[in-house]
């Protein structure tokens, strides 16, 4: 029996440095969004989308985080010292606490308008050949992204590296997360798992059809919050 997708890792350690000074003194993940921190947003929105249990990884300022969810039962905290682990590494860390073999992981640093994106993905997720199932962002639905495309989706769903197609990663995703355990650093990018993934051709993408802000600076926090209007 397939155990169903309630899980998702939320990764909250980064230092958010695009968005000093505030970051200074409070983490990203608790940077308010209209009445909401941002770490709130993507709880709910998960919630939402059936998602039950949550690993957050901390680092930065991870007092306050603790605090912040000390009453939430649905919780676990891995604390990540005395260096960030990056995305691969602390999925890494975080799975062999797993006892399921197929989770969400999610940033925490996006707004949402339309199709919940973990419902989403979970009904387009396929066990069978997929290894990795990423929601992408057509550049034309996002807000306060500035870079170029991510990604190239072909008709079949399998996906490529290409920064002319004008798809971007939109910081979630379903994945089977005991493949990180397979890299030997401690230190590493899931961008390294998803190369290994497209030579496989276990790497597959669905589109958002709803619209999705980045908040990765102070400028982009004030185009958020007219999202959320």
């Amino acid at each position: 029996m397939i155990k169903p997708l309630d899980t998702s890792i939320i990764f909250a350690a980064g230092f958010g440095t695009r968005m000093h000074p505030i970051t200074k003194d409070i983490p990203k993940p608790l940077v308010r969004v209209g009445d909401k921190t941002l770490l709130d947003h993507t709880l709910e929105l998960a919630k939402s989308g059936n998602v039950k249990y949550f690993y957050l990884n901390t680092h930065h300022l991870a007092d306050q985080i603790e605090r912040h969810v000390a009453n939430k039962n649905d919780i676990k905290l891995s604390f990540e010292t005395p260096n960030i682990l990056d995305t691969g590494g602390g999925l890494k860390a975080i799975s062999y606490q797993l006892n399921t073999p197929i989770i969400f992981t999610s940033n925490v640093d996006a707004i949402w308008q339309g199709s919940n994106p973990f419902n989403m993905l979970r009904k387009n997720w396929c066990d069978k050949k997929m290894d990795c199932l990423l929601l992408l962002i057509p550049l034309k639905n996002s807000i306060g992204h500035s870079k170029l495309g991510d990604f190239e989706k072909a008709k079949n769903g399998l996906i490529r590296r290409s920064k002319k197609s004008g798809l971007i990663y939109s910081g979630v995703q379903i994945i089977k997360h005991g493949i990180t355990q397979k890299n030997k650093k401690t230190i590493f990018s899931l961008n390294e798992t998803w190369d290994e993934l497209i030579e496989k051709e276990r790497l597959y993408g669905i589109v958002y059809n709803g619209n999705w802000a980045d908040v990765g600076s102070m400028e982009n926090l004030h185009k958020a919050e007219k999202l959320l209007e």
